[in-house]
């Protein structure tokens, strides 16, 4: 006959109970500091879109900035192009591909480059073309291909950024209710200020995504 297994002692039940408290504790704590630091990161980004907007801005009300040498606005051979910094790259780049006569709605970036080129506009920077990527990729109504190097249009990305605005909100006003009694405030307040920085970046995706698209079909529909 198999001897039945021991029970568990009082003592190693508290001892169990108290090591999974600890563990919940600082599972708490360490998931209340990795959304510190992705608030932090979605800060800086946040940040450095602002800039890009600023440096835009200025662009157009006083010209580019006198400091900048002229081969870094306009290069060799396109004297007469329309200098694009920041957030302007990734929009005009939009419009010139649903402008393109095949109707394109994806290309590699090489040949997207090559088209904003063709186009009258040039891409402020040391490396334009690498200028050109980054904006690309930062473009809320642009994704990357099947193929490599290959950057498509994504026409539902106003519907998902709509989506996502709408859960990050649902989500914020479960965090306004009054906390219970154990509720780990910390960890609460470091969760809202996460969702506040999304919310801010989502909803600047989505308007410029609404934007570009809106403008980029404008044309389309008028001619048709």
């Amino acid at each position: 006959m198999v001897p039945p297994t021991p029970t568990p002692s009082a003592r190693l039940l508290r001892a169990a109970a108290a090591e999974r408290e600890d563990l919940g504790r600082h599972r708490e704590r360490l998931l209340a500091a990795r959304d510190r630091l992705r608030a932090e990161l979605d800060g800086i980004e946040a940040a450095l879109r602002e800039l890009d907007e600023r440096d835009a801005l200025l662009d157009r009300l006083a010209g580019p900035a006198p400091s900048r040498p002229a081969a870094a606005v306009a290069p060799t051979g396109e004297a007469g192009a329309t200098p694009l910094r920041g957030p302007a790259i990734r929009r005009v780049a939009v419009e010139v591909l649903r402008a393109r006569p095949d109707r394109a709605q994806a290309l590699h970036y090489r040949d997207w480059f090559d088209a904003l080129r063709a186009a009258g506009y040039a891409v402020a920077g040391k490396d334009p073309l690498a200028v050109f990527l980054t904006q690309l990729s930062r473009s809320p109504v642009v994704r990357r291909g099947t193929q490599s190097g290959v950057y498509e249009l994504d026409p539902g990305a106003p519907r998902r950024l709509r989506e996502r605005l709408e859960a990050l909100h649902a989500e914020l006003r479960g965090l306004t209710a009054a906390p219970s009694a154990t509720a780990d405030l910390t960890a609460i307040r470091a969760r809202r200020a996460a969702l506040t920085t999304e919310i801010t970046r989502v909803e600047k995706a989505l308007e410029e995504a609404e934007a570009v698209l809106g403008a980029a079909t404008e044309p389309a529909a008028a001619a048709g």
